[in-house]
């Protein structure tokens, strides 16, 4: 009885939880530098994660089957040598929906197109963004194991890589872009890398910047002030300006009062996740050498990852990153900021990263894929639809890494730690 299927799953999918207690405390955030040194050594699966999340069950039971997840390990053994290449031009994978005995796998998006790791050439995904040429033609830039793989997804059944920028050997990688430039982090002691897609069709690595810092864990480009600002640094936050010479930034601030996991901008205002405090800070970034905290309070999980403004910029968005911790939505003009609202789209899981296009909130929703709100009332988000692209058990950090929709579009690009890009649309109403 199809309609009972669905009914089951959507009620185990899209639990609103105001009141879990975290269940997992992720140290990779707070040990990465030790990590990246000693992951070779070890032969630590991502199975293992699912093994050790096994011990602490969530409110409902897990009906996802399991699956082989690829060994950490082995992306500390891939390439590390700097520099770019551009790959010959890679058949797309076309994957059918992953199968699963309690439910459809999606409401209202559609899978286009994949490209597996092994089209990818890497063993694992991570941070993902879009870029869109001045001629309107879409490319999804997807952060892997072993650097930066562009991916021309105008014809989305029909996704299509371009050019790999190989960069330091990492779990960890994150992209944005200004201008026709992508700009690349990693936890690897490499750099900043910069990417020129004047010509996307032959991606080329301009350089690596590595000037003040030689990793770090995230970024953000404020596209109308040219600046960029380069988290989780074992030197603090640092804002480079990119105005003058995309390829040549310059440093002209820095921020070390605490950690900065990740951040957004408008404006003059800075919302800086400190995961590693449990708190959201607004920062004044008027000055950005001379940064300033204006306020702080402390999210649900006290783990806070990132976070998003709505579109009138009063409601910001954010999540921590620990299992059971909803996605949450905070009042900004109460003082102190109060929570309005919750999303979790299965008990015990992780929301990862969140975006917003217009009225539109997309979160990359770890093991259950990538999740679509409809915010024009943010103090009661209404699911709009998903798409899971991990095909394994709802617990643990494997399956969706990052998600980016294409402004104004329904096209979604997923970057999937286990299964690489994911080409969604959204086909709902």
């Amino acid at each position: 009885m199809p309609h009972l299927r669905q009914s089951w799953r959507l009620e185990k999918r899209h639990f609103l939880d105001r009141s879990a207690p975290p269940l997992f405390w992720p140290v990779h955030h707070l040990f990465q530098p030790l990590l990246s040194l000693f992951w070779p050594l070890f032969p630590l699966q991502r199975s293992s994660f699912r093994e050790f999340r096994a011990a602490c069950p969530s409110t409902l039971s897990v009906a996802k089957q399991p699956s082989h997840a690829l060994p950490l390990f082995l992306v500390a053994l891939l390439s590390s040598c700097g520099g770019s290449s551009t790959s010959p031009s890679a058949p797309p994978v076309s994957t059918p929906a992953p199968s699963s005995a309690s439910g459809p796998t999606s409401l209202n998006m559609v899978l286009r197109s994949q490209l597996n790791l092994a089209a990818l050439g890497a063993s694992a995904g991570s941070g993902n963004w879009g870029y869109t040429s001045p001629s309107g033609r879409r490319f999804a830039l997807v952060g892997t194991s072993v650097g930066l793989s562009v991916v021309d997804v105008t014809n989305p059944a029909s996704a299509r890589l371009t050019g790999t920028i190989v960069g330091g050997s990492s779990a960890w990688r994150e992209v944005k872009t200004y201008r026709e430039y992508a700009y690349v982090t990693t936890e690897a002691q490499t750099g900043l890398d910069i990417v020129d897609l004047r010509d996307p069709d032959r991606p080329v690595k301009v350089r690596t910047w590595s000037e003040t810092f030689a990793s770090a864990h995230s970024l953000w480009i404020d596209e109308d002030t040219g600046l960029l600002y380069a988290n989780g640094t074992q030197s603090g936050m640092h804002v480079l300006d990119l105005r003058a010479d995309p390829t040549n930034p310059r440093e002209v601030g820095r921020f070390t009062d605490f950690y900065v996991h990740d951040c957004y901008t408008r404006g003059n205002r800075l919302y800086a996740a400190a995961i590693r405090n449990g708190f959201l800070a607004t920062l004044d970034v008027t000055r950005p050498d001379a940064i300033r905290e204006i306020s702080r309070f402390s999210t649900g999980g006290t783990f806070t990852h990132n976070a998003w403004l709505t579109r009138d910029g009063r409601y910001l968005f954010t999540t921590d990153e620990r299992a059971g911790s909803p996605l949450e939505g905070w009042d900004l003009v109460a003082n102190p900021p109060s929570r309005v609202s919750t999303y979790i789209g299965a008990p015990g899981t992780i929301p990862h990263n969140v975006m917003i296009d217009g009225d539109r909130l997309v979160v990359s929703h770890y093991t259950e894929g990538v999740h679509m709100l409809d915010v024009r009332d943010p103090e009661r988000p209404r699911l709009m639809g998903y798409y899971d692209t991990y095909p394994g058990s709802s617990s643990g950090f494997n399956g969706a890494w990052g998600a980016y929709i294409f402004p104004g579009s329904n096209l979604i690009v997923v970057d999937d730690i286990n299964g690489g890009l994911f080409v969604v649309e959204y086909t709902g109403s």
